[in-house]
């Protein structure tokens, strides 16, 4: 008996089939690199805005933290001084009486507290704080004329050199 022979069109069609040849596995690999290597410098780059944003949203938070604490003191002080910083008798915020107190006020990084004087957390404790006061005029549209008051500044900064501030000027209250 004589054994079969196979069609050739049969015997080249099997050939094709029978997978990826070294070239084609290198390429796609290659290509495969390139776009992971993409996507993750996506991803990378995402989180490096998410984390600045956080940051500066915590900078921001402790800036309105010391303008508002800043601005619940009656505008001018209780002890009747007129310089700016707080009076001698005024050896810590929690007992400062007037606006002019604040100025000169600091807190370096590691040492953020609330007016109570407990420390935030830390996360908030990469940050300095900062307060300058100072007299001022202002011109109001509408209002015809100059108002005096006082200009207050509140800086944030970190270590790596941003600055976060925030400024607002405090009309004198009318008598």
């Amino acid at each position: 008996m004589q054994a079969r022979r196979r069609p050739k069109f049969i015997h080249r069609a099997h050939r094709r089939a029978r997978g990826f040849n070294l070239v084609e596995v290198l390429l796609a690999s290659a290509l495969l690199a390139v776009v992971v290597a993409g996507l993750s410098q996506t991803v990378v780059s995402g989180q490096a805005h998410t984390y600045n944003a956080l940051h500066e949203e915590r900078a921001l938070a402790l800036a309105e933290a010391l303008m508002e604490e800043a601005l619940a003191l009656s505008y001018a002080d209780q002890g009747g001084d007129t310089t700016f910083g707080p009076d001698t008798d005024e050896n810590t915020r929690a007992v400062y009486d007037g606006l002019d107190d604040m100025h000169g006020y600091t807190e370096d990084a590691g040492t953020l507290a609330d007016p109570a004087g407990v420390l935030y957390p830390e996360t908030y404790q990469v940050f300095s704080r900062a307060v300058t006061v100072a007299t001022d005029t202002a011109t109001i549209a509408g209002l015809g004329g100059t108002i005096d008051g006082m200009t207050l500044t509140v800086t944030v900064a970190e270590a790596g050199g941003r600055e976060w501030t925030i400024t607002r000027f405090v009309p004198e209250p009318a008598e």
